[in-house]
């Protein structure tokens, strides 16, 4: 199954989630400062606005930050980034939960691609194979990664090598997880 497809049900499946669980979408607290196009605007009540994954069109790439860096980046990465804008969804895998990390919107995406850049910059300094972040775990240090050379997704903690290989593509990582709203 594509990216685009496994992000496609994860979404469809934490909307779900969430109405079963409060008779609402997931929830977010508005900020007039970071608009969204997954925003539901007729929605607004109490500071907080419902949300639902949009497809970006046209699809991002990470073309500008490999120009930048002089590095190239795999397909996979601008297809985990650029397909949709959401929120940060939580799911559930055989590594505890996680929190898949999206772009809510152009402007998000843009300080993604300034994070991704200060991530690889640091792991050039320390001569380690270039990584991207992807995902959060419950532990505060310790990232789901995934190795630009390889494609293969890694638990990686910051600073340090990644050190325990989880899957051999984005795609395989995604059939793992499993949508895991929680109220």
């Amino acid at each position: 199954m594509s990216i685009y497809k496994k992000l496609q049900n994860l979404f469809e499946q934490y909307q779900t989630q969430a109405k079963q669980h409060t008779n609402k979408g997931p929830l977010v607290v508005h900020d007039t400062q970071w608009p969204s196009p997954c925003e539901l605007t007729d929605t607004l009540v109490d500071g907080k606005v419902q949300w639902q994954a949009v497809e970006q069109k046209p699809q991002r790439t990470m073309e500008n930050l490999a120009t930048a860096l002089d590095l190239p980046f795999g397909s996979a990465i601008s297809e985990y980034y650029g397909s949709f804008y959401a929120d940060n969804i939580t799911v559930t895998s055989p590594w505890g939960k996680l929190v898949l990390l999206q772009a809510w919107s152009d402007t998000d995406y843009d300080q993604l691609q300034q994070n991704i850049t200060g991530h690889i910059l640091m792991k050039q300094k320390l001569k380690q194979d270039e990584t991207v972040f992807i995902a959060l775990t419950e532990q505060d240090d310790l990232l789901i990664t995934i190795e630009n050379t390889t494609g293969f997704v890694w638990l990686e903690y910051v600073g340090k090598k990644p050190h325990e290989k989880i899957a051999n593509s984005i795609e395989a990582f995604l059939e793992q997880v499993e949508a895991g709203f929680n109220a």
